[in-house]
């Protein structure tokens, strides 16, 4: 049973080990091919609080 054991595991290093060296490099995630860019968000959130503040200050000359 231990060499059983033993073999299998060696089988499984080598697996991994050849994968990672023969494989295709994993792609690495980049901001700028998603719409969750930090930067972008925060000038996007201040953009839409500038929109709603003068919406707001719109409103509020009309009613006067």
């Amino acid at each position: 049973m231990k060499p059983l054991l033993l073999g299998f595991g060696l089988a499984t290093g080598a697996a991994y080990a050849l994968r990672e060296l023969f494989g295709a490099p994993q792609p690495q995630p980049s901001w700028d091919e998603t719409d969750n860019d930090p930067e972008d968000l925060s000038q996007d959130l201040a953009q839409r609080a500038r929109a709603a503040e003068g919406a707001q200050a719109e409103e509020e000359a009309r009613a006067s």
